[in-house]
């Protein structure tokens, strides 16, 4: 029964975690494919900044569960997991059809290149976050990158507590999931070093986090 347990209490940890890292791959694919070096201090500023988001999340959703009839607890970070999977999946498509007309529409130029990028920019083109163009991320840098990587970690934590998931194991399984799908995606990116599109990874991620919020409301 220990056994059993302890495999119940990491599954679904360890899903939210490819849930929300999964995009990392995806940006260290496009990292890989541009040459840019991640170094290790840099990969580990950005796999705490997903850790450190989903432990105040989760914080958050354990004192908001708090302020919630027991019974609707666990139902409610559910819908909630439902609902960001689909925000996910709607707001990339939205942002590929966006970017497509942008890119006709409105054209790089110098003075676009020197504005700030976005954080929803980052994750289609991670290496506007290399911002003196050094070819390598900087601390400062993969900061700014991590923050837009822990955006749905951030998002996902707070259902994440609602529905009941062991606070440790879930912010431990993001750090290590982001901190080993980042360098894997460049590996494959620098193996490739041609244009290839990755097939809409975040559509997984969303996927995943509906399949999660759905396993618990069945379970309920």
């Amino acid at each position: 029964m220990v056994g059993g347990e302890a495999k119940v209490s990491w599954a679904l940890p360890v899903l939210l975690a490819l849930a929300v890292s999964i995009d990392g791959f995806t940006v260290g694919f496009s990292c890989g494919l541009r040459r840019l070096v991640i170094p290790v201090t840099s990969l580990a500023a950005i796999s705490l900044l997903s850790a450190a988001a989903v432990a105040c999340s989760m914080i958050a959703g354990s004192g908001a569960a708090q302020l919630l009839p027991l019974a609707s607890i666990s139902a409610f970070g559910g819908v909630l997991l439902v609902i960001l999977g689909l925000y996910i999946i709607g707001h990339h498509l939205a942002g590929l059809q966006h970017g497509s007309r942008g890119e006709q529409e409105f054209p790089d130029t110098a003075a676009a290149q020197k504005r700030s990028p976005s954080l929803t920019s980052l994750l289609q083109r991670p290496e506007k976050a290399d911002l003196d163009r050094s070819g390598t991320l900087s601390v400062k840098e993969a900061l700014l990158l991590g923050s837009a990587l822990a955006a749905d970690a951030f998002a996902a934590g707070f259902g994440a507590a609602l529905i009941g998931m062991p606070f440790l194991p879930t912010v431990f399984t993001v750090g290590l999931t982001k901190f080993v799908l980042l360098p894997l995606g460049a590996a494959c990116g620098r193996i490739a070093l041609r244009e290839v599109n990755l097939p809409h990874t975040p559509l997984w991620g969303g996927a995943i986090l509906i399949i999660i919020g759905i396993i618990n409301l069945f379970q309920i």
